[in-house]
C-alpha cells in the first residue's frame, strides 16, 4: 500500500486515455485513493498530473492552472474531430505561407470566447458532449471565456503544417484554436499532434514515464 500524499508527474503516452494511465499507476502503487487533475487527450502525449492519496482533494484547486502546449497544426482540411483522429469533412487547395500564420497567430492572444469541439468531453444533459457526437447528434454546446497569454509559431514543418507553443488558461481547447486560426486563413485546420508540456509549476522535466513508476524511479511531490 502507497501511504504517501502528494503528486505524481506523468508524461502520459500518446493513444492512451487519462483514465486508463491512472488506473495503471493504481494497480502498480496501490494507493487509497488516486486520481489525474485535468484531462488529456488520447491523442496528447506530455504532463498527465496524478494526485495520490489526500492530494485527490486539490482537484478544484489544480484543474484552475494555467497550461503550455506544443502542437503542431496542418492547415488544409478538418476533420469531424478537428485532429488527426477524425474523419475529414471539408477541404481546399491552399498555399498557407509561414508570415500568413505568424500574423494570424498574434490575433489569437488575449481573452475570448471559445467554441469547444464537438467531439469533447464538455457534459450535455450529463453525457459527453463526443458521446452523443458519435452517435450522429448535434451537440449545442456553449462558449467558455479563456485567456490565450501567447500563441507562438515555433517553425514550419513542411507545407501548410506549423509547430505552435501555446500558454494558456485551463479550459482552452488547441483544437479549437486551429479550426478559428483556419478560418482567419480561409481555410480548414486539423489538429495533428499535441504535447502538454507545463501545467502550474510542473514541467516535462519533472516528468516521470509509467515504466519510471512500476521501475520505483520516478519523483513524487509529496503535499
Amino acid at each position: 500500500m502507497f501511504e504517501k500524499n502528494g503528486i505524481i508527474v506523468l508524461n502520459k503516452p500518446t493513444g492512451m486515455s487519462s483514465s486508463l494511465a491512472v488506473q495503471i499507476v493504481k494497480r502498480t502503487l496501490k494507493p487509497q485513493k488516486i486520481g489525474h487533475l485535468g484531462t488529456l487527450d488520447p491523442l496528447g502525449t506530455g504532463i498527465l498530473l496524478i494526485a495520490v492519496n489526500k492530494a485527490t482533494k486539490l482537484f478544484d484547486e489544480y484543474l484552475k492552472k494555467d497550461k503550455t502546449y506544443r502542437a503542431i497544426f496542418y492547415f488544409g482540411k478538418e476533420t469531424d474531430t478537428l485532429d488527426s483522429e477524425g474523419k475529414v469533412i471539408k477541404k481546399n487547395n491552399i498555399d498557407i505561407s509561414l508570415n500568413q500564420v505568424i500574423e494570424v497567430a498574434r490575433q489569437f492572444e488575449g481573452e475570448f470566447e471559445q467554441m469547444p469541439p464537438q467531439y469533447s468531453a464538455k457534459k450535455i444533459n450529463g453525457k459527453k458532449a463526443y458521446e452523443l457526437a458519435r452517435q450522429g447528434k448535434e451537440v449545442a454546446l456553449k462558449t467558455r471565456h479563456i485567456c490565450i497569454y501567447s500563441c507562438k509559431v515555433l517553425s514550419q514543418i513542411k507545407k501548410n503544417t506549423f509547430m505552435f507553443e501555446i500558454n494558456c488558461s485551463s479550459g482552452t481547447y488547441i483544437r479549437s484554436i486551429c479550426r478559428d486560426i483556419a478560418e482567419q486563413l480561409s481555410t480548414y485546420g486539423t489538429m495533428l499532434a499535441i504535447i502538454r508540456t507545463k501545467c502550474g509549476i510542473y514541467a516535462l522535466n519533472d516528468s516521470c514515464t509509467l515504466e519510471d513508476i512500476k521501475q520505483n524511479n520516478f519523483k513524487f511531490f509529496e503535499i
